[in-house]
């Protein structure tokens, strides 16, 4: 059809989002989007919407790949072994080369914006996490596997914190050596298992 321009949407999306994670919802340009996407201003903001909404289609994108690896690990034959699989898979991720530093979710947070929208959908998305860790936790806790008198929110609140404070210390330039040291640590933290309790089978 004449006059239509077709284009890749998640790639656009997905250039866009790696953008903002990079420079920030206040330092990325409308131009530099463009140069990013690969559009131009009017074909971005027809198929987007403004910068913001645009902003805020790319946390969401963000936030449903974030989410799947956190619940697909934490629903492991333990939930040691599911939470060591999940803080160690983000030190991985975050080695990847090209890769931007931190986590954009926590990064919308911690950074003072032009778009409250955008920090208030990051700081639900967390939000989520906080109540996956606690789904996580509430199950182990019914198979024996942590003891009956558990905090499974407190426990949920403690390693929902590490695992944004592992994005913070990567934005902030940290060795791999110290991420790890704090997932070790805060995996030393849980709860012993129940006396008798069985692990469940894979």
């Amino acid at each position: 059809m004449v006059g239509v321009i077709r284009f890749d949407r998640d790639a656009a999306l997905d250039a866009a989002m790696r953008l903002f994670w990079a420079k920030g919802f206040d330092a990325t340009s409308v131009q530099m989007l463009e140069e990013a996407t690969g559009l131009g201003r009017g074909s971005l903001y027809n198929a987007f919407g403004d910068k913001e909404a645009l902003f805020l289609a790319a946390l969401r994108r963000y936030a449903k790949k974030a989410a799947a690896p956190v619940s697909a690990t934490l629903e492991g034959a333990s939930i040691e072994d599911g939470l060591r699989r999940l803080l160690t898979g983000m030190i991985a991720r975050m080695d990847e080369p090209g890769r931007p530093k931190g986590c954009l979710l926590v990064n919308s947070c911690a950074a003072a914006s032009g778009s409250p929208e955008g920090a208030r959908f990051a700081a639900a998305a967390l939000g989520g996490m906080e109540a996956g860790f606690a789904s996580a936790f509430e199950t182990a806790k019914a198979k024996g596997a942590l003891p009956g008198d558990a905090d499974t929110r407190a426990l949920a609140r403690f390693f929902s914190a590490v695992a944004q404070s592992l994005g913070l210390l990567h934005r902030a330039g940290a060795e791999r050596a110290a991420l790890e040291d704090v997932a070790r640590t805060a995996l030393g933290a849980l709860p012993p298992r129940a006396p008798g309790a069985r692990l469940p089978q894979s």
